[in-house]
């Protein structure tokens, strides 16, 4: 999960408790087009790394609805 959702990664490291497990699914929602789009997360999970990065820098964010639980690790 860490190479191709960093964003996501760092931000549940930055904002949940130690401990805490996430159950959801992962979105991402075209601005332009007002919808989901699955494009676009096909997209973000064939990038790794840097590249994963980089769609994140050119607006292309991902959203987790999740249900937190107790328990596990993050990623």
């Amino acid at each position: 999960m860490q190479d191709r959702w960093p964003d996501l990664v760092a931000a549940a490291e930055a904002q949940l408790p130690h401990g805490l497990v996430l159950d959801g699914e992962l979105v991402v929602w075209d601005t332009e087009a007002g919808r989901l789009s699955f494009e676009a997360l096909q997209r973000r999970a064939a990038a790794r790394g840097r590249g994963a990065a980089g769609l994140v820098a050119r607006g292309r964010p991902t959203s987790s609805p999740s249900t937190p639980s107790c328990g596990g690790s993050v990623a």
